[in-house]
């Protein structure tokens, strides 16, 4: 079974990802292969056993491990102070999760927009510079999206926020002790199929082809036969895409003030369904947000969530180089064009491209909620990710006292993520029970 999408658009996108990852590959010569197919399933699955075996290039000059282990080896992990329980206010709790909701409900009706057109429609509306939600009008043109400022009750179903919650009731249930398996068993109990897209729902379509024993029972060599089946990768070209970033937020709550207990916690949760830069966006905004809540100098936070991640991957060159742009001179304009060009490379939806533009969003806009959560969403691309993720770490950062007063009334105190009983649910009151978990795993 394909999955996500048809077998020959899937080996089409692997041929970008191999690519990318540096495969020795001839990318037009496969291209014609795979056309030439007409969809036949076993030439297809041919062609893709050949691909699997391509070696990488020699003069490949990254080095971007998968494994923890690994991972951590080619990293400066440790720099960082060994993890301690620090008590965090429940204000920082509740901005955190405030800020995502916000940040989601900005990017949510412009998801996929490119910058251009966002910024048209704001002043079109005669409300360019974004301060609030996108307008429902601009000039003639109506956007009906339930996040838009004419529709807003609160924060409306969205994957940036479900996550949040899924594990959440996973941290409450197996605490720090789960591994990549137990994600999958989670996912199988708690979020339904239709609910994921790209990489997520290739390994769980590969989970459920390899899990026969569950929900009796967890097989002792659990990680040996997901690493074996190749649940993260198989039929997977989406494996360096957004979707392990946008999960990381519990995980930054529930080990709140310890960076490296973070990032080992979004690994778990990353290596799932992703491989290599894909785990790694997930285990730097983590850890950067982690630090957030205790940590109160930006730079800081951002050279604790540096420190967890592969020196010499293509993640740590372009956030280096995303922090070092936005604090340059350059305008703004400027700034958001230079992003762009870079990021053009890879897919709206890949992890190191929009964790530029939330790089640059939090290294421009330092200590600044709104500019920094409107600049994100300015950026364009997978604004509704870019906006969660910048306004978590803003808001545990900043504490909900500074949330702006108009964005934090927009949301109603509600949200809804389509899991029990979290729908219609208070914003304030979830932020309680993060803390009171926080607590809980560490006193």
């Amino acid at each position: 079974m394909a999955g996500y999408d048809r077998l020959y658009a899937l080996l089409i996108e692997e041929l970008n990802q191999l690519s990318q990852e540096g495969r020795d590959i001839d990318v037009e010569s496969y291209r014609a292969r795979i056309n030439a197919c007409n969809e036949d399933k076993t030439a297809l699955m041919a062609i893709y056993s050949e691909l699997c075996d391509l070696k990488c290039r020699e003069d490949f000059p990254y080095v971007e491990p998968s494994e923890l282990d690994e991972i951590y080896a080619e990293s400066d992990v440790d720099s960082l102070p060994d993890d301690k329980y620090t008590p965090v206010d429940v204000d920082y709790f509740y901005g955190a999760w405030l800020g995502r909701c916000i940040g989601c409900a900005l990017g949510q009706p412009v998801e996929g927009w490119a910058s251009q057109r966002i910024i048209d429609w704001y002043k079109n509306a005669g409300k360019y510079p974004i301060r609030y939600f996108v307008p429902t009008v601009s000039g003639s043109d109506r956007n009906e999206g339930l996040a838009t400022d004419e529709h807003l009750c609160g924060m409306p179903l969205d994957d940036d926020t479900r996550f949040t919650v899924i594990f959440y009731l996973l941290l409450k249930e197996k605490g720090y002790d789960f591994d990549s398996w137990d994600i999958g068993s989670h996912w199988a109990w708690n979020l339904p199929f239709r609910f994921v897209c790209t990489a997520e729902t290739q390994a769980y379509l590969n989970y459920i082809n390899v899990d026969i024993f569950t929900p009796w029972w967890k097989p002792e060599n659990a990680m040996d036969l997901l690493k074996s089946e190749r649940v993260n990768s198989y039929l997977n070209p989406y494996r360096e895409w957004i979707g392990a970033q946008i999960r990381c937020d519990a995980f930054a709550y529930a080990a709140a003030g310890m960076p490296k207990l973070a990032s080992r916690l979004a690994h778990t949760d990353a290596y799932f369904s992703h491989v290599k830069n894909g785990i790694y966006g997930e285990m730097f905004f983590a850890a950067l947000i982690a630090s957030a809540f205790t940590e109160k100098d930006v730079d800081k936070c951002f050279e604790n969530a540096l420190a967890v991640i592969p020196k010499k991957s293509r993640f740590y060159e372009d956030a280096v180089w995303a922090r070092e742009l936005a604090l340059s001179d350059i305008s703004r304009d400027e700034l958001i064009k230079t992003l762009i060009e870079r990021g053009s490379r890879y897919s709206w939806v890949h992890t190191i491209n929009n964790a530029t533009f939330c790089i640059a969003a939090i290294m421009r806009y330092k200590n600044d909620f709104r500019e920094s959560v409107a600049f994100a969403v300015e950026c364009g691309a997978d604004t509704d990710c870019n906006g969660a993720t910048v306004g978590s770490f803003m808001g545990a950062l900043l504490g909900g006292r500074e949330v702006p007063d108009d964005l934090k009334d927009g949301m109603k105190d509600t949200f809804s993520v389509g899991v029990s009983p979290y729908d219609n649910y208070s914003i304030k009151a979830f932020g309680d029970e993060i803390k009171a978990l926080h607590d809980s795993l560490n006193k």
